[in-house]
């Protein structure tokens, strides 16, 4: 009985991990030189955002992206999809046409949808592989 349980509980443990592998990932996807309603801090729950909650068509993509920059002299925001990790950084950029400095960033993450407007949004997975771990640890302890 008691090994029934723990290889219930270690399988359901791996569904959990790398179910997230086998499904495709979604992100958000816009580019503020098209899309005025793609900026940096927006509400992804308004009706216009969620349309561009969509689910990426790029090959092995496991990363969503979100770049703050300027392009043709404007300041904007990209959303989109990734197969590679870009990391988190900022640089500051000095045009010598301009009389300001600009700031460009770029944030990735890996949860679906985590490419939303703060930077700091972390995905729910980990915190459930963690709690689930560790009720895993207790149980085997226990058993």
């Amino acid at each position: 009985m008691r090994s029934a349980i723990i290889s219930s509980l270690v399988l359901a443990t791996f569904t959990c991990l790398f179910q997230k592998g086998l499904a495709n990932q979604w992100c958000y996807q816009c580019d503020s030189t098209l899309d005025s309603n793609c900026q940096e801090m927006w509400d992804h729950n308004l009706a216009i955002n969620k349309q561009k909650y969509t689910v990426c068509d790029l090959w092995d993509a496991k990363y969503c992206i979100k770049v703050t920059g300027m392009w043709g002299g404007v300041v904007g925001t990209h959303r989109f999809c990734s197969s590679r990790d870009m990391g988190d950084q900022c640089q500051d950029i000095w045009f010598p046409d301009h009389d300001r400095l600009y700031r460009a960033c770029v944030y990735t993450c890996s949860a679906d949808g985590c490419n939303s407007a703060p930077n700091w949004q972390r995905s729910w997975m980990g915190l459930s592989v963690g709690i689930v771990s560790s009720v895993l640890l207790v149980l085997m302890r226990f058993l």
